[in-house]
């Protein structure tokens, strides 16, 4: 029996930007393509993008099997059931990343206002007023979805902020990744969000957030007979 299906999808830069795949909300629409029909549903799958030599690797955990889109080569589709068996262990090793925000209000506006990023990683007082930071962030999700972990063995490790388009408006991501240990302490929330996703149930926009990463480079020098450095490794961008 599945509880989920896993698929991985690598493809290089000139099939990325054939397929119009340019910012992170690009990405979000290409991939309901992979569950047609389904316009007007909740999400229900987790997504992962991370940027690999050459291109770049979308990870995908859906409740149920997705379908591969014109966009993608057929050769970079991999698709299989995850085992029943791999949700029921009560330790993992994760690497999240995410969008932590918090709702910012004001005076004029008390019961709404524009949500903000949460950059700090513990919680801190401003003017008075308490701030949650991201230990607090991931405390709650696990409370809603059935984990604990323990904070001083958590890394949060800010990510570069992502620029998009949607409907012609520009939009920013400021991503956080956070590294770590968790406990299950309810295995069928745990399950549930595994296999179906977080859930959102607020009534805001939500998009897929992206991991960018320069690449790396394995340099190769001719010493010409003399003695010295051979090899090596440079990240683009770097000086």
């Amino acid at each position: 029996m599945s509880a989920a299906f896993l698929t991985k999808v690598e493809i290089d830069h000139e099939t990325a930007y054939n397929a119009g795949l340019r910012d992170s909300y690009a990405w979000h629409k290409r991939v309901w393509e992979m569950f047609p029909g389904r316009d007007d549903q909740t999400r229900d799958f987790l997504t992962r993008l991370d940027g690999i030599d050459g291109g770049f690797r979308l990870l995908v955990v859906s409740a149920t099997e997705p379908t591969k889109p014109s966009w993608c080569p057929e050769p970079a589709w991999h698709s299989k059931p995850l085992p029943e068996s791999f949700l029921e262990h009560s330790r993992f090793r994760f690497s999240l990343i995410a969008n932590p925000t918090r709702k910012l209000r004001s005076e004029s506006n008390p019961k709404n206002g524009r949500r903000v990023p949460i950059t700090h990683r513990e919680d801190r007082e401003v003017e008075g007023k308490m701030q949650p930071g991201l230990l607090s962030w991931l405390s709650r999700k696990g409370e809603q979805h059935g984990f604990s972990f323990e904070e001083a063995t958590v890394r949060t490790i800010p990510k570069p902020r992502q620029w998009f388009l949607k409907k012609g408006a520009a939009g920013v991501h400021s991503a956080t990744e956070f590294v770590g240990i968790l406990t299950v302490t309810d295995p069928a929330q745990f399950r549930a969000a595994v296999a179906q996703g977080a859930r959102v149930t607020t009534p805001v926009n939500h998009v897929i957030y992206a991991r960018w990463e320069p690449n790396r480079y394995t340099v190769t020098f001719d010493n010409e007979g003399g003695a010295g450095c051979t090899t090596a490794t440079v990240t683009m961008g770097a000086t």
